[in-house]
C-alpha cells in the first residue's frame, strides 16, 4: 500500500515552523529515519512509526490518515463463517472466539497468511494494516493505535 507521509511530514514541519530536529525529539525517532521518511525513501510505513509522528505532530489519527492514506478502502467485507455440519453447528454454542485471525483477514482483505504472521510471528505491522484492523473489530479510528503504542 502506498503512503504519502513524506509529503505529510514535509507539510507539518512547515506549518509548525519544526526543523527535523524537532521531530526527531518528540518521536524519538532517529534523525536518519526522519530524513529517510520526510524524503520517501521508507517503502513501509510501520504502524509504530505512523503513531509516533502523528502524535508529535498533535494530530489525530484520522486526520493524518486522509494525508497518509488518501486512498485507503475503509469499506470491510462481510465475514461468513463455513457451513457446519450438524455436530459442529451444535459445539457453536460452546464457542466465544470473536475477532479470528481468519475474519480478520475476510473483513480486510489482509491475506490469512499475512494476518497470522502478525498475529504469531515476527512481522512488522504496517499502518494500513492495523488502520484496517482496527475497523474491523468495531475501534474508532486511532483508538487501538492508542490502545497498544500509547502505553
Amino acid at each position: 500500500m502506498n503512503h504519502n507521509i513524506d509529503n505529510y511530514i514535509k507539510d507539518k514541519l512547515q506549518k509548525l515552523g519544526w526543523e527535523d530536529k524537532n521531530l526527531v525529539e518528540k518521536t524519538g525517532l532517529s534523525k536518519g529515519q526522519i530524513s529517510k521518511l520526510k524524503n520517501g525513501h521508507v517503502e513501509r510505513l510501520t504502524a509504530e512509526v505512523f503513531y509516533k509522528i502523528y502524535k508529535a505532530f498533535g494530530d489525530s489519527c484520522a486526520k493524518a490518515t486522509k494525508v497518509v492514506y488518501p486512498d485507503l478502502n475503509f469499506k470491510l467485507d462481510k465475514y461468513v463463517p463455513k457451513a457446519r455440519n450438524e455436530f459442529g453447528q451444535f459445539m457453536s454454542q460452546f464457542e466465544t472466539v470473536k475477532n479470528s485471525p481468519e475474519e480478520i483477514a475476510t473483513k480486510t482483505g489482509i491475506d490469512e497468511n499475512r494476518v497470522k504472521d502478525l498475529y504469531f510471528r515476527k512481522a512488522a505491522l504496517e499502518a494500513y494494516e492495523f488502520l484496517l484492523i482496527e475497523k474491523a473489530v468495531g475501534k474508532k479510528q486511532g483508538e487501538l493505535f492508542e490502545e497498544f503504542f500509547g502505553k
